[in-house]
């Protein structure tokens, strides 16, 4: 399995791209640290960071296991490379294991991000390098991690690298509108200004059918966010059309 792994790592290292580990139920997710944590400490050094680690906020425990993860990196001297999604397994999961409500969920997210952002993680007294993956389709959440990065990078304060993404086909007016303050920014040449990220799910009905599945059951509630993606689009639409 591990010689797989490295075989998978040292062609993404030639060819230029990185490799996200998607997390999974809780039952197996220690495994898939200790896998991920073993490529990092080989792959993350001298500045790079090709394997990033998938941390899900709707577990009670994420905060913690993230804390473990600075530590483990700062003393050791890698870079995490962390994506931070809400979480897609809440029909699967022993519900003890997740926030009591959807409130407290977006407040754990929130927090992490603002956490790793300001550099000021709990219970992590020297902060490793890092680097995030904001990836989610909740405006409030990205517009606020990107706020939050501008405003400590316009006035020299330190903050990590900062990545957002949303899923091909989804919350696309969000995704516009991080490339549309890009443009706009006198911050855009920065190497590190946040860029914007389209997950796009390759393969087979019958490969891909788990991760649909799984997709389906996290955005149950996107009916209610359509006409805000509609009227999100549309003004997309309107404004390249003034552009020519």
């Amino acid at each position: 399995m591990m010689s797989a792994l490295k075989e998978i790592c040292n062609q993404a290292l030639q060819q230029g791209t990185r490799i996200w580990v998607d997390a999974e139920q809780t039952v197996f997710q220690s495994s898939i640290d200790a896998w991920t944590t073993e490529l990092m400490r080989n792959y993350n050094r001298h500045g790079k960071t090709l394997v990033y680690n998938t941390f899900q906020a709707y577990l009670k425990e994420t905060s913690r296991n993230i804390a473990n993860h600075l530590n483990l990196a700062q003393e050791e001297g890698w870079t995490l490379g962390i994506k931070l999604v809400r979480g897609a397994y809440i029909a699967s999961e022993p519900r003890h294991l997740i926030h009591d409500t959807i409130e407290e969920t977006h407040t754990a997210y929130d927090s992490i991000v603002q956490s790793l952002l300001t550099k000021t993680f709990p219970d992590v007294k020297e902060m490793p390098n890092v680097q995030l993956m904001l990836a989610s389709h909740n405006s409030t959440s990205v517009n606020r991690g990107f706020e939050t990065w501008r405003t400590r990078k316009e006035g020299g304060l330190p903050t990590i690298t900062l990545e957002i993404g949303q899923l091909q086909g989804m919350a696309d007016e969000i995704s516009c509108a991080l490339v549309q303050k890009r443009q706009q920014s006198t911050l855009w040449e920065d190497s590190n200004y946040p860029r914007a990220f389209k997950c796009l799910c390759w393969g087979s009905v019958q490969q891909c059918i788990h991760f649909l599945m799984r997709r389906i059951i996290e955005n149950r509630g996107s009916l209610e966010r359509t006409n805000l993606w509609m009227t999100g689009l549309k003004k997309e639409l309107w404004r390249r059309m003034i552009r020519g």
